[in-house]
């Protein structure tokens, strides 16, 4: 890649056409996949003592320790629906990674037979109906467009039970916001999950304030191939707005949680936690 390529790269746009990682690329799903499966760090999925005790605070806090149906909207490899199958819940997994689909049916094939998995992208997928809990975690909500995330909360309303509860993890909004107005870094990866083998990885991020979007670009110079440029749009929300479309779409936010695990872990570092039920209204309408 030439140098002027950088110095002419066009101004980042929030969500605009063709953005977004690679998620559903084999080859890039399978090095995503030993991410969520290290044990060494957070960054893709949390270690499984956390997820061990969120399941159990899921399945007595919100699911009140009775079998239930449970939906998880990209579910990546499985890690929440299987603790959940274990417990007695039927549970239905979507995701568009090829490579985390295809583990998580690996393991629900060697467990109850009460979790299912469908590769697919939650945008355009059926989701069923009645559902006890809808699952969206780690911060994925924020990685839609408005009108993308109105549209799948419709949908969410749609499938749940008439007394179901979804949970919802968002990011920060002030993290969103630091991420954006922080300077371009760089780092030399001996592999990793945008390329196999060692590359250069140039990142530079921009806040948007009228959107309140950050936005990001990688650029990925691997050592014996071609440059690669992707995208990220996070869009930050403030309870106030979250509220907003909650409502907008016949949902009621019905609690505001510290953690999945009643004590201080990693992820309260990350993510603020939302519960939300059908309201009232939307219920006798």
């Amino acid at each position: 890649m030439k140098i002027q390529t950088l110095v002419n790269r066009p101004a980042m746009i929030p969500f605009a056409p063709g953005r977004g990682l690679p998620w559903n690329d084999p080859a890039f799903s399978r090095r995503v996949l030993d991410v969520h499966l290290s044990q060494d760090h957070d960054r893709a999925s949390r270690r499984s003592d956390i997820i061990d005790r969120q399941v159990a605070w899921l399945h007595e806090t919100l699911l009140d320790g009775r079998p239930g149906k449970v939906l998880d909207l990209a579910c990546g490899p499985g890690f929440y629906t299987q603790r959940l199958a274990q417990r007695g819940h039927q549970c239905t997994g979507l995701d568009f990674s090829p490579a985390a689909i295809q583990y998580a049916r690996h393991q629900a094939s060697q467990e109850s037979g009460r979790s299912h998995y469908r590769e697919v992208d939650v945008r355009a997928a059926e989701f069923g109906s009645g559902f006890d809990l809808i699952l969206m975690l780690f911060g994925e909500f924020n990685t839609f467009a408005p009108g993308e995330a109105i549209e799948l909360l419709k949908r969410i309303q749609g499938a749940l039970a008439p007394s179901g509860q979804l949970l919802v993890e968002l990011q920060f909004a002030e993290d969103i916001r630091a991420c954006g107005e922080s300077s371009p870094d760089w780092s030399v990866e001996s592999d990793g999950p945008f390329a196999e083998g060692p590359y250069l990885l140039l990142h530079e991020s921009q806040w948007h304030t009228e959107q309140r979007v950050t936005t990001e670009r990688f650029w990925v110079l691997p050592d014996r191939s071609e440059a690669q440029i992707y995208t990220l749009d996070t869009q930050a929300y403030s309870d106030e707005a979250l509220e907003k479309l909650f409502v907008q779409v016949g949902l009621s936010i019905t609690g505001r949680y510290e953690s999945m695990t009643s004590t201080a872990e990693s992820e309260v570092d990350l993510f603020a936690v939302t519960g939300a039920s059908i309201s009232s209204l939307a219920k006798t309408s």
